[in-house]
Formats: C-alpha cells, structure tokens, sequence
C-alpha cells in the first residue's frame, strides 16, 4: 500500500466507476467523474495562479461548504502539496495562529472570509466564488504516476485543542496509506457503502472519514446541518461515523440499513455502547469506540465488547480502548497511553491515562491534564465523572476545579437526565450517596451547575475551558435550593441589590444633595425631561451596584485575565453608578465656581474616561484570552 501518495487511491477509483456517486450533500449528488475532474481544474488553476515558491507546500483550505472543501483537498493533493484545512467559524487572531502554524504559503477560501483570514503575510488567496469561472477553464491536472511517495506531508492535521492551544501535526502520505490500510481491515467498507461523516472538515476524524469512504469506492455522505434519523434511513446510510453525543441523539429512532457505528471524538462509556448496539436491527451490526488523536492521524485503537473476556460489574463507569488498529501499538507507560503511529516509527504520547486489567483490553481512565489540585492533593475528576455517570437524575457530567480563582474546590457541571424531578440537579445528599466508598470523601464536588448541555469544541469534545464559572463560591451548593443554577442565583442577587440600591438613592438623594432635583422653577415640558433624566440617573446608580454585587463573574466567563477582567469590572461599575453623584454635584456648583469645577472634572470626567479606556481594552482582549486547544 506505501510508494504512493494517498489520492491516487481515490483517483483509481474515479477511472474505475466515474459515473458511481462520490459525496452526497444536502443540495447534490457528485460522481466519482465530476469530483475528479473539479478537483483537477482547481489544482491546475493552483499550480497556475497560486505562486508556491516549491513543490511542496502547504495550501491552508477555509470555506464554509463541505463540498468545496472535498474538492479543495483532493486539489492540493494532485498539484503536489500538502493541504490544512481551518474552521471558518475560528476567530480570526486564531486563524492567523493556524495559518503560521501550517505554514500556509497560499490560502483557498471564498470572498467573505478574506477579511478574517488575512494576516498581512502576503499569501495568495484562491477564490472559489469569484475565481470560480478561471477555475472551470483551467486544464485538467496530470494524474500521478506510480512511483515512491512524495517527500513531505500530505496533510497538516490540527490536535482537537481541549487543553491547550491547538499544535499543528504534518501528516505524510504513508502515515495516511497505512492508516487507510488498517482502516480497510477493521471497518470491511466496500464501494456499495454509503458512508456518513459527521465530523466538520477541520478535524483529524473528517480526514479520516474521506480517505475510508473515497479510497474505498464508497459514497460519502455530507451534511451542513445536523442530520437526522430520517436522512439516514432516505439515504440507505450503512456505516456512520459521529461522537457519542451525536450517536445518542440518530439512534433515538430505528436505522434499519446502518451496518457499522464507528463512535469517536471521545471514549465511549460501555453501557452506552451495548444500548447503542441493541438499537441496530441490522443482522450483525457492529458499534465501535474509536480512539486516536492527531499525531496517529487518528488511527490509534478500536473497541467492541467481543474482546472482552467476560461480563463487566458496573459498564456504566468503564470505557474501553481496545485493540491496536493494524500496524499501530498501543503500550501504557507510567500510567500514561503511548501510540504508534500505523506505519510504525516512534510512540508518541496521548496526554490520556489507561490501565490493563489481566488480558483484558485497555480502559481510558481521563485525561492527565483534567486532574486537579485541590488543598494541595491531586483529584482524579475522571474518577468522580464516571462514579456519577450512572446516576439516574445525570444525563452528562464534567467534574473540574474553580479554575482562575482558588482552586480550593470541586465543581460538578450537570446537564440533568430526562428523570430528573423539574430539571434539576441531583442534591447534596443524592452525590454523597452516589459517591460514598466509590471517591474520597474530599473529592465530592461542593458546588453544582445545572446547564443545558456541556460546551463542545469543533471535534465534537468537552470543551472545560468555556464551562461557566459559578458566580461566587457558595452561590451555587449541591443543595439544590437554586433550583435552576447559577443563572438564576446570580439574576435574584442582583435584582435584590438593584433594588434596594435604587430606593436608598431615591430616599437619600434629597438629604445629601438638597436641592439638587428641585425642579420649582423650571417650566413645562423642561421640567419633565430633566424629571426623566433624574430618573435615569437613579437607574444607571441601581444597576451599577447590582452589577458590582455579579458582574465580575460573569465576566470571567467571556475571560480567564482575572486582573483585566477586575479592572474591566470596576470600571464599568464606575461607569454606571458615578452619574447620580457627578450631576448632583455639578447642578449645587455655581458656573463661575471654577476650583469646584475643576475639582469636579479630574475627579469624575477624567476617571471616566479612563474607564472607558479600560473596557474597550477588555473588550479587544477577548479572542485572545479565549482561544484554547489541547
């Protein structure tokens, strides 16, 4: 399989059955033919217009249409490149971090993008939309010939980013050849496949996906949207590929024609993988956990629970990795899951903690860098998810530390089950039950949030660092008497604190600056705008102090700059409360006063500009200090 780059295998395929269906998306139908012919007018309209200073560089590929991406791969790969494909919803300072990464020398896209994408580095911009009649005109690109593989990567892959910064991975086309290789042998595709790839095309498991189903001769079926039950029973989908949260919401219905589930993105608890498999009705369907991150350009292990060697006591707190895929190897060290990658060379390290049990396969057991420290002492909140995984009143669970303030305890993030009595969370003694003898009694957490789902990233994983910070410590216990979580303890405060601020204000107004809204003299209407303006006043000072009361914390929630995120605070609480005491003063100050008017302005005008000054400089900061990976 190796001495050859990877999309001559789609490109036999194409002379082999052009007229066979290639991709399905929502909008059209694409022959082996057409896709082969489209995807070489666009690298020969490259070779002609892109100005790659070699044979081989990298072309990064941003656009929104699945389609367009298909093509734009398969592409680079025949003018001889390397392609990286970026999420057109990134922010753009992350866009520009990816592209340096990639070491992107030119960039296909479309018109509405460019302003993001444009970093000032001078790349060539291909066009699909505007270009689009150059491209139609362009000259077939010449096929590849056999010969040994080319020198340099074929793709340049991006690790998920649910740690850290997303790193870039180049990816050579024997890694790709042997991982498509070891793919054939487990997943058994063939070209009467129709094959549903959920994942979007900046991740590693989209790669994976096109290289299956295209190499194989099989239909690739794309979606913009999420797909339904539906569409996979009209589309005689048999092999489906999606995370576990999109595996549980398609197999809430029969699928009768699917065939082969393959679940990756993150490990699959094994209690959900046999509901999973008892809800296919095909005769010897197949549900698999699939496991590998980019460095193995995602063919790391597979997991069905044929390997295991007998019945497990509790499947609700287990996930399983399984086997090596084919020519991949799979060794703990430490503690810590090492991969090989599927042409072999040197083991490279997941971040992920495993353990073997006799000759059982190997379980996933978190990720290391999940871990927290908690009074000096190190929670295995991996542990703590999976004690509560089963919990009847728990549809998901994320179990982490007060990240960015003290560190000192355990929050549980809880999207509540179906069962549970009004949507709420489980109480205080309903955890300490559930996680009596299974935890340390210092690892159950002390605070609950209830949310609707937990915060995903673009590979479909948790993403911690956009879970919502509690407003203050204890505002949110596991007694559950919030009933609805941090949301509604933070909106009851600060109405409380709004309130009460706005009548002392109305009450104290006459007895610390008497006179100051005497409106006696002023005539009709006048007197009645100025009667709003006091108003308004009032208002602004109520507001400030009951966003003095929460703001910060919801403010951190958008930023993890904890000194920024203070200053920004004060000074839009300061922004707020200051006009009640700077009008009244200034209409008790004669014109001609001037040392009191001077004293009025440093003391009050110069603050708030300086104020404003501040939040903008917040405001400007937030896609930089948002930006995580893993």
């Amino acid at each position: 399989m190796t001495g050859r780059p990877i999309h001559q295998l789609f490109e036999e395929q194409a002379r082999q059955t052009p007229e066979r269906i290639a991709v399905i998306t929502d909008g059209d139908r694409i022959g082996y033919g057409r896709l082969d012919a489209d995807a070489g007018q666009l690298a020969a309209y490259l070779a002609a217009h892109a100005g790659l200073p070699d044979s081989r560089s990298t072309v990064a590929i941003c656009t929104r249409q699945p389609a367009e991406v298909l093509v734009s791969i398969l592409a680079v790969l025949k003018a001889g490149h390397a392609y990286a494909v970026l999420d057109p919803g990134t922010p753009a300072k992350e866009l520009h971090r990816l592209l340096g990464l990639a070491r992107a020398k030119a960039v296909i896209t479309d018109t509405s993008l460019l302003p993001r994408i444009d970093d000032g580095q001078g790349r060539t911009a291909i066009c699909l939309d505007t270009d689009a009649t150059d491209i139609a005109h362009a000259g077939p690109a010449p096929r590849d010939t056999p010969g040994p593989s080319p020198v340099g990567p074929a793709a340049v892959l991006f690790t998920a980013g649910t740690t850290g910064s997303p790193v870039a991975v180049p990816t050579s086309h024997d890694r790709l050849l042997a991982a498509y290789a070891a793919w054939s042998e487990i997943y058994g595709l063939s070209p009467e496949d129709r094959v549903l790839v959920t994942a979007p095309p900046g991740t590693t498991e989209f790669t994976g996906g096109w290289i299956r189903a295209l190499c194989s001769g099989a239909t690739l079926v794309l979606s913009e949207g999420p797909i339904t039950p539906e569409q996979v029973t009209a589309e005689q989908i048999t092999v489906a590929e999606m995370n576990p949260a999109t595996a549980a919401r398609l197999t809430a219905e029969e699928l009768p024609s699917l065939r082969l589930l393959a679940v990756g993105g993150a490990p699959l608890r094994l209690d959900e993988q046999l509901r999973l498999q008892g809800l296919l009705p095909a005769i010897g369907a197949r549900v698999l956990s699939v496991y590998g991150p980019a460095e193995v350009a995602g063919c790391g292990t597979w997991f069905e629970p044929e390997q295991l060697p007998g019945p497990v006591a509790n499947p609700e707190r287990t996930a399983y990795l399984g086997l090596p895929f084919p020519g991949c190897a799979a060794t703990l060290r430490k503690g810590r899951i090492w991969l090989t990658p599927p042409e072999g060379g040197d083991a490279v390290p997941t971040g992920d903690v495993g353990r073997r049990q006799g000759e059982g396969p190997m379980e996933f057991r978190g990720r290391a860098a999940d871990r927290v420290k908690i009074d000096g002492r190190t929670v295995d909140t991996y542990r703590v998810e999976t004690a509560l995984a089963g919990h009847p009143h728990i549809q998901d669970v994320v179990v982490t530390g007060d990240r960015g303030r003290t560190g000192s305890r355990l929050i549980a993030f809880v999207v509540p089950s179906a069962k549970a009595p009004f949507g709420a969370p489980p109480e205080a003694d309903s955890l300490r039950a559930r996680l009596t003898g299974l935890v340390p009694a210092g690892d159950v957490p002390e605070t609950v949030v209830r949310l609707r789902k937990l915060p995903v990233n673009a590979a479909g994983k948790v993403d911690r660092g956009e879970l919502p910070l509690p407003p203050v410590p204890g505002a949110v216990r596991a007694s559950g008497k919030s009933g609805a979580g941090g949301e509604t303890s933070e909106g009851a405060i600060a109405g409380v604190v709004t309130v009460f601020s706005g009548f002392l204000a109305l009450v104290l107004t006459p007895v610390i600056f008497p006179g100051s809204t005497n409106l006696n003299g002023v005539p009709a209407p006048w007197n009645v705008l100025f009667a709003l303006l006091y108003l308004a006043e009032l208002c602004a000072f109520a507001v400030g102090m009951g966003f003095l009361a929460v703001g910060r914390a919801t403010m951190l929630r958008r930023s993890e700059s904890r000194g920024l995120t203070a200053a920004a605070h004060l000074a839009l609480v300061y922004l707020l409360v200051a006009w009640w005491p700077q009008d009244n003063l200034y209409r008790l100050t004669a014109k001609t006063d001037w040392p009191r008017q001077a004293a009025l302005v440093y003391a009050f005008n110069v603050p708030l500009m300086i104020a404003a000054l501040i939040v903008v400089i917040w405001v400007v900061s937030l896609p930089a200090v948002r930006q995580r990976g893993r």
